[in-house]
């Protein structure tokens, strides 16, 4: 399966007095790939709200392997896990350029809710639609 790519760069506020990027950040690092996916599709935070949905993260997983610092390029690598329910799952790995040496890894999980917090147990044809352009096109080699 394809990964889709997210250019990234470490900020100077993203670092300790130790130059090490704090760990919380691989998380937005991560939520800075998803994004970038989604909106491709139509799929952004703004876009499912139009929808009437939103998909809060229940689950998140990130398992560190080495330290990025200040000024560092890193390449994040973007999936989605298929799923049969109203739920959606997106891989990241994240690597320092130009070695190519992996920082970080992870899942997040996020189900489907209706503006007024219901469940939702079905995927609504128009967002289906939509995941179904982004599973082709990580489908894609």
């Amino acid at each position: 399966m394809k990964q889709h790519e997210t250019l990234l760069t470490v900020r100077f506020n993203e670092v300790d007095s130790y130059n090490v990027v704090w760990h919380g950040h691989y998380i937005a690092y991560f939520e800075a790939g998803r994004l970038d996916l989604c909106g491709r599709f139509g799929m952004s935070p703004d876009d499912l709200r139009g929808l009437g949905l939103f998909a809060p993260v229940v689950d998140m997983r990130c398992r560190l392997r080495a330290s990025a610092g200040y000024g560092d390029d890193l390449l994040l690598k973007t999936t989605v896990v298929p799923a049969e329910k109203a739920m959606l799952t997106f891989s990241f790995r994240l690597y320092r350029l130009p070695d190519m040496r992996l920082l970080a890894e992870g899942e997040t999980s996020h189900v489907l809710l209706t503006l007024e917090n219901k469940m939702l147990y079905e995927v609504p044809s128009e967002l289906a639609s939509r995941i179904a352009k982004m599973m082709a096109y990580l489908d894609a080699e």
